[in-house]
This record gives structure tokens, C-alpha cells and sequence, in this order.
């Protein structure tokens, strides 16, 4: 499945083990199987095939939160400039005014994102650990699992030799027992 006649395509990692507990393969038992840390191809490729959810979300935060950075940065830098200008020129009323920078800003941040989001994604999967992320995973699902069985299964002990060996066989009932007396002048 890998194809090494070019260097620029990223092999695939269908082969491995589950790297998530959330993750399809997590149900697939790997005999003998140590799983080793992901590469730098593996992590992308992952994340491209959104195989790996806690990646994925590590990923979204990391970019939000440099969006949110960039968003301040740009409001801080640019805003009041814009609008001095714009009140200085006289040509608009405040309220337009404000309603052209909002386009503006849109703008800017739009074409700082587009340049900058590879950059973030990447620094984020490089950042993103592996093994801690996964053990977080585990002591939450292991608390989880504890109170699925703390509230299913049974909660007292019951003795074999005192239950009920024999299911009791009742006569069975004809239908006049069972009906008013005057059903057979109505469905009949």
C-alpha cells in the first residue's frame, strides 16, 4: 500500500493498530501488536482521514485559539486607525462607516488565515502528545466503564439452590372466563 516512486505522497497507515480509543479499529483485538508513537507522515495522514478524533480536536483548538490571537491583533492594530480615517474623510456617517470596516476587517483576517493556517495546523500536530492524550482517554473511560457496571449489574447475591427449579404450568383459561358475559351478542 505504500507508494515510495513519490516522495510526496504520504503512506497510508491502514496496517496499524488503533491510535484512539475512539476510533473504529479501537474494537479490533492486535495480537502481540506494540504500538510505537505515530511519525510526523503518519500524524498528517491521520488527520487528513480524520481517523484520530482526539487529534483532530487538539488540531481545531490549537487554530481556534490562534484565530482568536490574530482576530484581537488585527482589531487592536488596524480598527481605530480605519475608522479615524474614514471620520477624518467625512464621507460616510459613523454607522456606514463601521459597517465598511467590518467588511475590511473580514477581509484582512480572511486573507491572514489563508496564509497562516497551514503553519497552524501543522505546529499543532507536532505539539499534539500522543501517549498523554491517550492515557487521558483511558482513566476517563475506565471511571465510565466503572459506573456502567456499578449500575447494571446485579447488586445482591442470589443463592442458585433456593431459586425456583421449575417454571409452575397453569390450566389454561378458555375465553368466556376472560369475557363480559354478553360478548357473544356483540361479535357474534
Amino acid at each position: 500500500q505504500n507508494d515510495n516512486s513519490n516522495n510526496n505522497i504520504i503512506p497510508q497507515t491502514k496496517g496499524l493498530g488503533a491510535r484512539s480509543v475512539d476510533s473504529e479499529e479501537s474494537l479490533v483485538v492486535h495480537h502481540n501488536a506494540v504500538e510505537d508513537p505515530l511519525n510526523m507522515k503518519e500524524r498528517i495522514q491521520a488527520y487528513l482521514e480524520r481517523r484520530i478524533p482526539e487529534l483532530e480536536t487538539f488540531v481545531n483548538e490549537r487554530v481556534a485559539a490562534r484565530a482568536a490571537i490574530l482576530q484581537k491583533e488585527v482589531d487592536n492594530e488596524l480598527a481605530a486607525g480605519f475608522m479615524l480615517q474614514t471620520a477624518q474623510r467625512n464621507v460616510f456617517d459613523e454607522q456606514a462607516n463601521l459597517l465598511r470596516w467590518q467588511g475590511v476587517r473580514q477581509q484582512i483576517l480572511q486573507k491572514k488565515i489563508d496564509r497562516d493556517m497551514p503553519g497552524w495546523i501543522l505546529e499543532a500536530i507536532q505539539g499534539w502528545d500522543e501517549k498523554h492524550v491517550i492515557e487521558q482517554t483511558m482513566k476517563k473511560r475506565n471511571h465510565v466503564d466503572s459506573v456502567v457496571d456499578y449500575l447494571t449489574k446485579r447488586s445482591t447475591n442470589i443463592e442458585q439452590s433456593k431459586l425456583v427449579s421449575e417454571i409452575p404450568i397453569f390450566k389454561t383459561l378458555h375465553a368466556s372466563y376472560s369475557l363480559p358475559p354478553m360478548w357473544r351478542d356483540k361479535y357474534l
